[in-house]
């Protein structure tokens, strides 16, 4: 009853609002930029714990885990050269991302938000190859890895998608993705059969090496977030009105 009588009230509030506010999946955000951005970090904090199991009504699937189905890295630093392929990636942690702030150029027809996810972990399966102080390996099993203190920017362009009779809706034309990572570890399971200390030896080396490895992952790891928060923007951006926002 109270979720009923929440939404006759945003309804007919928003029914009443003049040109200079904006009805935001129920926040009501002034349209002037600096105002606007801050009302559009508000909602996006309030929907983000939704996240984890997917709205199905809007497009939008769980993202607990993200799925990268696959990748490859080489590397080659002083006496070891690896070639690596990860499969069945799952990535679990981006819904417990907060957005920091959000701009808004109407004239640039952009939205610019940077988000903070404080720790995103991995597990999957490995194929490794190559050499260790000159003597061969070949291995393959299960990693897990840690990401964390994660800074990502998400650039939003906007244009418009045209509606029989009604106004032209706002449009998420392109979305891209980077991020920055403060801190990283992985664990590769099985390496060199029972030789511990060769497999000691190499996951000591991946992690302390951990920049170079994040530079191979970096775009498979964009593209996978880039990938779940595109349906979210479609639906969030499609519910306004272009003249809303865009000069």
């Amino acid at each position: 009853m109270w979720s009923v009588l929440w939404c006759l009230s945003v309804v007919h509030l928003a029914a009443g609002l003049d040109k200079s506010f904006i009805n935001f999946g129920g926040f009501i955000c002034p349209r002037e930029e600096k105002a606007l951005g801050r009302c559009l970090r508000d909602a996006l904090n309030a929907y983000i714990p939704q996240l984890a199991t997917g709205v199905p009504e809007y497009g939008v699937p769980p993202c607990e885990p993200l799925v990268v189905p696959a990748l490859s890295i080489q590397q080659s630093t002083g006496p070891i050269s690896v070639r690596s392929s990860y499969s069945d990636v799952l990535v679990r942690g981006p819904s417990h991302m907060r957005v920091k702030n959000v701009d808004v150029d109407t004239k640039q027809h952009r939205v610019v938000a940077r988000l903070h996810i404080p720790e995103l972990k991995m597990k999957g399966n490995y194929r490794l190859e190559g050499q260790l102080l000159m003597l061969p390996i070949d291995g393959e099993g299960q990693f897990s890895a840690k990401y964390g203190d994660i800074d990502a920017t998400v650039t939003i362009v906007l244009g418009r998608q045209p509606r029989h009779n009604e106004p032209d809706s706002l449009k998420c034309e392109e979305l891209d993705v980077s991020f920055h990572v403060g801190y990283a570890s992985m664990k590769l399971e099985n390496l060199f059969g029972s030789e511990g200390d060769l497999s000691n030896t190499l996951n000591q080396f991946l992690n302390e090496n951990w920049q170079k490895l994040i530079e191979e992952l970096q775009v498979p790891l964009e593209d996978a977030l880039r990938d779940f928060l595109k349906p979210l923007a479609d639906h969030a951006f499609s519910t306004l009105n272009a003249d809303d926002i865009l000069s």
